[in-house]
């Protein structure tokens, strides 16, 4: 499924880095889950999903529990979902915006093409995910409120720091480093994941990714970037 932000292009390599470091017994916890690109390749002991955004969860939730999901979305169909979202359940807000919307941008424009089926395609994609995630434990709260068993492996999939807003609004970057330090700092294992450039003070860089972005700049040129994993050094 298309979800702005998320990380369907480099999962695999992070997932790989993120398993080697996941105890015997530990919990692993996405705390800003997404569509569960990596969530979705951890193996651990428990594994705890959480995202705000309480519409994307209400979908992974109905896939878990057998819903069937659409395969063909029309432009008329995505305008009444979009204007009418009260009439609809959430798991459907949440396929419709985010599944068949340009880049998985939450209802910022229906995505269309010639040759693709972008309905059917996210269907295919969040199926296909849920695969491995028969016991994965969903949780729709602030990051902060989320309740993280003890010495767990915490990933954090934060809005990058001055990009553009998710569609769960504003995030405070101080706030959030100032909560995984002390959750470092109570036994867990924190991994932030960021562009390089942003990284802050106070923080070690342990994985690293060069690639190019998604969406192209006003030129149609996309730009390189390095993303990263880092963690608090306390």
């Amino acid at each position: 499924m298309q979800y702005f932000g998320g990380k369907a292009k480099i999962a695999k390599e992070l997932s790989v880095f993120l398993q080697s470091k996941i105890a015997p017994n530990q919990t692993f916890v996405d705390l800003f889950c997404g569509s569960c690109n990596v969530v979705s390749k951890i193996q651990a002991k428990e594994r705890i999903a959480n995202d705000l955004h309480k519409e994307l969860i209400a979908l992974h939730i109905a896939v878990q529990q057998g819903q069937e999901l659409p395969s063909a979305i029309s432009e008329e169909e995505y305008k009444s979902v979009k204007l009418n979202k009260e009439n609809y359940p959430d798991w459907l807000v949440a396929f419709v915006g985010f599944g068949c919307s340009f880049a998985g941008r939450y209802f910022e424009g229906y995505a269309r093409g010639v040759d693709q089926n972008y309905a059917n395609c996210a269907k295919n994609s969040i199926t296909k995910k849920h695969a491995t995630m028969g016991s994965v434990k969903f949780v729709t709260s602030n990051y902060s409120d989320v309740q993280i068993p003890p010495e767990s492996l915490i990933y954090c999939d934060i809005p990058y720091k001055d990009t553009k807003k998710y569609s769960v609004g504003s995030f405070d970057h101080a706030a959030f480093y100032k909560y995984a330090k002390q959750k470092q700092s109570e036994g867990h294992t924190v991994y932030v994941s960021e562009y390089e450039h942003n990284v802050p003070e106070g923080w070690v860089v342990v994985w690293r990714h060069e690639s190019r972005k998604s969406i192209r700049n006003k030129e149609g040129e996309q730009e390189s970037t390095v993303e990263v994993l880092m963690t608090p050094n306390n």
